[in-house]
């Protein structure tokens, strides 16, 4: 019950809905797939405005971030970026 405190689950407009700020965890899983490079570079630039430092995107297997370094990520793990910096 504490942990389910603090999380928050919101539907989004991955394209048109502001996303909120200095989040720590973000997962995206199996939707990437479904859109353009430019709409994926796009929401990878999203994604990282809304994640505070040190926070995580979660993608799916095909979902793969390859350059993640442009995003201001860097690998965590395999398919977890972690923010390093503010683009």
């Amino acid at each position: 019950e504490k942990i389910k405190k603090t999380v928050v689950f919101q539907k989004h407009n991955l394209l048109s809905d502001s996303f909120p700020k200095n989040v720590d965890l973000i997962v995206c899983r199996n939707v990437l797939i479904y859109f353009t490079d430019e709409a994926k570079h796009a929401l990878y630039e999203k994604f990282s405005r809304s994640l505070a430092p040190g926070g995580i995107l979660f993608v799916g297997s095909t979902e793969q971030v390859f350059t993640p370094q442009k995003y201001g990520f860097e690998t965590a793990d395999t398919f977890f970026y972690r923010k390093v910096k503010t683009i």
